[in-house]
């Protein structure tokens, strides 16, 4: 029903925007330096008198406007699937993320980017470890909205694969430029504008990857757990390679992977 698309959308643009915007202008009234790339446990590092505190938790309840959505108006429709298949996809949902990061990882190393500082690698497993465990809990959730309401509404409505995950792609994309402009908003339009657009690119690419294993699977820890593992990669290769202006690579690849998708395992 479009009513529930409605209440589904206000719900999670509504709730997102207003927590990412509020809590950046607070920052910049309190002159706090909003951390953008943190986990929940460094959240947990701050107390309420600190005069971070107040934005930062608003910042990190923004996340979870999907969820939101999705408690709202429940779960779209399901396909039965054969369970076979599922586990060799539930396979390629934990592969493929690692393979997107290769190219990155191999070009940045070449070109010298290679520099984990001081810390063991121990230390490094623990950061990345935790970040996931952090991701899965906070931008995995999206994918109840995402994946467990939004596609299966706009794949039933748009009648075809192709054009649900285009849409819901666009969607996915609009309601991160909150964000998006608070990181580079400071760096001035024609690193932004073009961010924009490449960001939004990568984001269609990840949409019907997700949708792709989603459909093959009907499993939403799946895909929460896909998607943290994405957001995981592109941490891991910022920590050992900082610096590195390669990270488009990941959305070239992405894009890669839709090829070779569409045309071997083509969805309807």
């Amino acid at each position: 029903m479009k009513q529930n698309l409605r209440i589904y959308l206000i719900a999670a643009f509504g709730w997102t925007w207003f927590c990412w915007i509020g809590a950046y202008l607070i920052s910049l009234t309190s002159g706090y330096s909003l951390l953008t790339g943190g986990t929940l446990f460094d959240l947990l590092a701050l107390v309420p008198a600190d005069k971070g505190w107040l934005p930062q938790l608003l910042f990190a309840l923004g996340v979870y406007g999907p969820l939101i959505g999705f408690l709202l108006v429940g779960r779209g429709e399901q396909k039965p699937i054969s369970k076979p298949a599922a586990k060799r996809f539930a396979v390629l949902a934990v592969l493929l993320p690692l393979m997107i990061g290769i190219p990155t990882v191999v070009v940045s190393l070449i070109l010298g980017y290679f520099n984990p500082g001081e810390a063991t690698p121990g230390a490094l497993l623990g950061l990345i470890g935790l970040y996931f465990i952090s991701n899965f809990l906070t931008s995995g959730t999206e994918e109840l909205g995402w994946r467990g309401f939004l596609f299966p509404y706009l794949r039933q409505k748009a009648a075809g694969f192709w054009l649900a995950t285009w849409k819901g792609g666009i969607i996915w994309a609009v309601w991160h430029y909150p964000l998006m402009v608070i990181l580079y908003l400071g760096q001035g339009p024609w690193v932004l504008l073009p961010t924009l657009v490449g960001f939004t690119a990568g984001i269609v690419a990840m949409n019907y990857i997700t949708n792709f294993i989603y459909v093959k699977t009907q499993s939403l820890p799946l895909v929460m757990g896909f998607h943290a593992l994405n957001n995981t990669v592109s941490f891991a290769i910022m920590l050992v390679f900082p610096g590195t202006p390669l990270l488009f690579l990941t959305s070239l690849t992405a894009w890669a992977v839709v090829a070779y998708l569409d045309k071997n395992k083509p969805l309807a």
